[in-house]
């Protein structure tokens, strides 16, 4: 007479990756999104680090007339303003260190 095999029976041990190869694993999706990010000019990465340090003015490149302007929080057009710093566009923790690096403060 054959009996049924039950669920619970039928079920593998669950082998668990060893600590070292998830940590490897994760630095190399790591170096891999880094590596992307710069290739692409996305800026994420400086987003993040610029988030990090707190240094929230966004410099801006005008595509028309190479204009080097800053925005501050707050400024009307600061939300739509996208940094990409592939382009040179860059992030600023202060008004000075903005003004230093020859960036004009935005008019609106």
């Amino acid at each position: 007479m054959m009996r049924p095999k039950f669920a619970e029976q039928r079920q593998e041990p669950r082998r668990g990756l060893p600590l070292v190869s998830a940590i490897s694993g994760l630095v190399c999706v790591g170096v891999v999104f880094v590596l992307a990010d710069s290739l692409s000019g996305t800026g994420l990465v400086a987003a993040f680090r610029a988030a990090l340090s707190n240094c929230q003015i966004k410099g801006n490149i005008d595509l028309a007339d190479g204009a080097r302007t800053y925005y501050l929080p707050g400024q009307k057009r600061y939300p739509a303003i996208r940094i990409q710093p592939a382009g040179g566009e860059r992030w600023f923790c202060s008004e000075e260190q903005a003004r230093a690096a020859g960036w004009q403060p935005a008019r609106d």
